[in-house]
């Protein structure tokens, strides 16, 4: 190292001279912070050397696309670029993506480093940049190295179970909302800038950086937590890489949220799965997340709207009355006209059959669902109220060639008196669009699928 920079170094660098800023502590001197824990700006100044460093909350744009800007920058408004290039360097295991820039303007030349990275300790952005009046990269490097983070980042223990009736239960809560506005998340957005002077110091170049995040962005998890805790769970709020969701405590794990849901007119969010999911920064409500990122957090009435009523578990009484005739008889004399096939015409499309059927004869019957972990398994049924207890029906009753046997079968199993309850099909539709068959009550489109069977038909009472 020249002996002019080994002075600049001992100078700007000094262990007695460790500055603590919001959330991290850099060894420098002559230095001056503004900002909070979202943003801010640290800036240091000695003889021929000036260095600055901004922090923001991460928009999830990488650091080329940074690096991308400047350059782009740096190439116009009368500047005149000699000469650029980039290079990566590891410091304290992070990337860290450069970009030296030897410009002139006015007649006077200088050079430029620039480095930018991602910190997964605090969730920001970190853009430094130095000018002097050398050559030398190392000085930058060494000021980068003493950079020390408070970790603010949570990994919470996944969930390991999924489509079990505790998942059922909450996808249907959230799919009976929707968003007022529907439309899907965009990402935030960064604007660089910067001034160029010269002076009897030299050429200068002050930059500065612009961000802006949609409110959306914030408004989402605040709407969706309230409407979560309010139904009995325990949410928080995550953010990482320019994205906020929710988690969803389950005893000691954790269900992980996307409040971007392909349909938000169907849905105010959908579990997800992914390990990233569940590493981030956490926020205990919307309050301590609107403070983090320095704004104003109101969320309008009517910002969620409501579909439907969710679906609900259920643990019902048997009905013990030996009245059954009627509903064995309806039973018994009709059956479906497509054979058995799985995710073609199967428990659910018969039940729901079923029920529009039972419904229209003014029968009171409502589905039934079992998740993954209920004794029945993925499938569904149908009750039928009647005085103070239910009358449960397979749908599903099948001959090994795979034809129904009839439209069902009355069942005492205690299993098939507990699980999800769904008040009609078009109840069900709603909130599970991809298997419904959105029927009403005696709805004429069922004949396509049921018919009455012949009186003389073996095994069908006269």
């Amino acid at each position: 190292m020249h002996l002019k920079m080994l002075f600049l170094l001992c100078f700007i660098i000094d262990s007695s001279l460790a500055l603590q800023a919001p959330g991290f502590s850099i060894v420098i001197g002559n230095a001056n912070i503004q900002g909070n824990e979202n943003s801010g700006v640290l800036t240091s100044e000695a003889h021929c050397l000036r260095f600055n460093l901004f922090w923001l909350r991460d928009l999830g744009v990488g650091p080329e696309s940074y690096l991308d800007a400047i350059q782009e920058l740096y190439a116009g408004n009368g500047l005149v670029v000699e000469s650029k290039s980039r290079f990566s360097s590891h410091i304290r295991d992070i990337n860290v993506s450069f970009l030296d820039v030897n410009y002139s303007f006015a007649g006077c030349s200088t050079r430029k480093t620039f480095a930018v990275w991602y910190s997964n300790a605090t969730d920001r952005t970190y853009i430094a940049s130095m000018d002097s009046c050398s050559d030398d990269r190392e000085v930058l490097l060494s000021i980068l190295r003493t950079i020390s983070e408070t970790n603010r980042s949570r990994t919470l223990v996944k969930r390991k179970s999924c489509n079990d009736t505790w998942s059922l239960l909450l996808s249907d809560l959230l799919s009976s909302w929707r968003y007022a506005e529907p439309s899907h998340l965009t990402g935030g957005q960064f604007l660089i800038h910067t001034n160029h002077m010269v002076s009897e110091r030299g050429l200068l170049s002050y930059d500065g950086i612009d961000v802006s995040s949609p409110q959306d962005l914030f408004m989402r998890p605040a709407a969706v937590f309230y409407l979560l805790r309010g139904a009995g769970y325990t949410p928080v709020i995550m953010q990482r890489h320019g994205s906020i969701w929710i988690a969803v405590k389950d005893d000691d794990e954790w269900q992980a949220i996307s409040l971007n849901p392909l349909n938000p007119d169907r849905a105010v969010g959908v579990q997800v799965f992914e390990d990233e999911c569940y590493t981030g920064i956490v926020y205990s409500d919307p309050e301590e997340l609107a403070a983090a990122n320095t704004i104003n957090l109101t969320v309008p009435v009517g910002y969620i709207v409501r579909r439907c009523e969710p679906s609900r578990y259920v643990q019902l009484e048997m009905d013990n009355s030996t009245d059954r005739g009627d509903l064995e008889r309806v039973l018994e004399e009709h059956t479906y006209r497509q054979r058995y096939s799985k995710d073609r015409f199967d428990c659910s499309n018969a039940s729901q059959v079923c029920w529009s059927f039972l419904k229209g004869m003014g029968y009171d019957a409502y589905l039934m669902v079992g998740a993954k972990d209920h004794p029945l398994g993925e499938h569904m049924w149908v009750v039928v109220r009647r005085g103070h207890g239910y009358i449960a029906i397979e749908s599903a009753v099948v001959e090994s060639s795979q034809n129904f046997v009839n439209l069902g079968s009355i069942r005492s199993d205690g299993d098939y008196y507990r699980g999800v309850m769904y008040n009609s099909s078009v109840h069900y539709s709603l909130l599970n669009p991809e298997e419904g068959m959105w029927l009403e009550p005696g709805d004429e489109r069922i004949w396509s699928r049921m018919s009455r069977k012949p009186s003389n038909e073996p095994g069908t009472p006269g």
